[in-house]
């Protein structure tokens, strides 16, 4: 079993994208920002990148890297072989915080 976990605080707008913010009328409350669904996608990327040589089938690892190596050698043009993580996971959970997230997912 492998567990990610990856910090993004150290950029400014991953550290105040999601912070406890008092009101005009003093309630303390917690304010999202617009740039939430930015680095949330950020996050995935850089965890899918960490876990994928952990958990992807073997014939994945050596499509991504068989492209790799073209785009290198051959053609930086080509698109990126992206693996596909569906045949490697039975379940995703993702906590989410709404349906507006849930479609921007």
């Amino acid at each position: 079993m492998h567990v990610v976990r990856t910090h993004k605080g150290a950029d400014d707008k991953a550290y105040r994208c999601v912070y406890e913010q008092e009101d005009p009328q003093v309630k303390v409350g917690i304010n999202l920002s617009k740039d939430l669904m930015v680095i949330v996608d950020e996050a995935l990327k850089s965890n899918r990148t960490t876990i994928g040589p952990h958990v992807l089938l073997p014939s994945e690892q050596l499509l991504f890297l068989f492209t790799l190596i073209d785009r290198k050698i051959f053609n930086p043009k080509w698109k990126p072989y992206i693996p596909d993580f569906k045949q490697d996971f039975e379940h995703f959970c993702i906590n989410t915080g709404g349906r507006a997230v849930i479609d921007d997912l």
